[in-house]
């Protein structure tokens, strides 16, 4: 039996979250905005989510967005770009809600002082999910990374190979959560890549392009003069691997170390600057994604019985990159109720 239910009835099963909300996005002070149109809302039957490509080219949405669909009757178009590009699309007011993973654009992004007018772009984000980021090269590993490496000696070892002319750093150079990560990396012992090793492409190419055809070029490079390396997230590696049959994880996280956990977060745009905006049926999507049922559905994701998510709503302050806050929980729990009872 379809439990789809009117707007009437979702405003008033969730009428505390909808007036936190308000009160959140309005900055405490909800009757200037009352009347924008953001319950909009009239809870229409189709929103646009603007996520990350490792996302959409894991298959994970192509798993959870049909389920969503079949409990609220709401259809998602999605736009699968980079993180930047995602962010973007959430500032212009062309996606209803944003999935992406890159924590302090991401905080930015919800910062009040860093919208319009003291009005952030969104609200509210909720952790969703993590995975952690790999670095992937060719079995005979000319940069001579070992198990056991801890990602400041994988980087220092990438960046003396690459000197040397041994290897070619693949980078995305595209501005996503991935690309971010591995500035972020590199930042870590001192180095500007794009100022290293300008114009230099045997040492270091940004392809401009999305993770599927960057970790294609790294695998077609195999000039044992310089063979490729790339970083990429699990979860996209596990749906790519099989392809790539020549490349290998070289590094990953160790015991104790955090800079390479990759943390996912959910926002909804603000209706308050984009009242177009389907703010309630965006806060259901949100509702399914942290509800149980939605965790659930995450944590059983696989590829060849491989893990490529993991669920983490309410349980971010585990990972130290990834804190989140009563409110977060609070928030989103009435919006979870609609999925109560389902089970994977």
């Amino acid at each position: 039996m379809s439990t789809r239910k009117t707007l009437k009835k979702l405003i008033s099963e969730h009428k505390t979250a909808v007036i936190l909300a308000i009160m959140i996005i309005t900055g405490g002070s909800i009757g200037v905005y009352f009347t924008v149109d953001y319950l909009n809302a009239q809870n229409p039957e189709r929103i646009t989510l603007a996520t990350t490509t490792s996302t959409y080219d894991s298959g994970l949405l192509d798993y959870l967005l049909p389920k969503f669909t079949e409990q609220t009757g709401i259809q998602i178009k999605v736009l699968s770009v980079g993180t930047g590009t995602a962010i973007q699309y959430g500032k212009d007011g062309n996606a209803d809600v944003i999935l992406v993973h890159s924590r302090s654009r991401e905080d930015d992004f919800i910062n009040a002082s860093l919208g319009i007018d003291g009005i952030p772009y969104g609200i509210h984000r909720a952790c969703v999910m993590f995975n952690d980021f790999i670095i992937v090269g060719h079995e005979s590993n000319p940069a001579n990374v070992q198990p056991g490496d801890n990602i400041t000696i994988v980087m220092i070892k990438l960046r003396d190979a690459m000197d040397t002319g041994n290897m070619t750093f693949y980078s995305r150079g595209d501005n996503s959560g991935t690309h971010s990560k591995e500035k972020a990396l590199w930042a870590e012992i001192g180095v500007d890549p794009t100022t290293k090793w300008a114009n230099q492409p045997n040492r270091y190419t940004e392809t401009g392009q999305g993770m599927a055809a960057t970790l294609l070029m790294t695998y077609e490079d195999l000039d044992t003069a310089h063979e490729g390396y790339t970083i990429v997230d699990r979860g996209t590696w596990l749906s790519f691997y099989e392809d790539y049959t020549s490349l290998n994880i070289l590094a990953e996280s160790i015991v104790g170390e955090d800079l390479l956990l990759n943390p996912y977060g959910v926002i909804p745009v603000n209706p308050v600057l984009h009242p177009h905006v389907k703010y309630l049926s965006a806060c259901r999507f949100v509702g399914f994604l942290t509800s149980p049922y939605g965790q659930s559905l995450i944590d059983e994701y696989r590829k060849s019985s491989q893990i490529l998510f993991h669920a983490s709503f309410g349980l971010c302050n585990y990972n130290y990159s990834c804190t989140t806050n009563d409110d977060e929980i609070a928030i989103w729990s009435h919006f979870q109720a609609e999925y109560e009872g389902l089970t994977v």
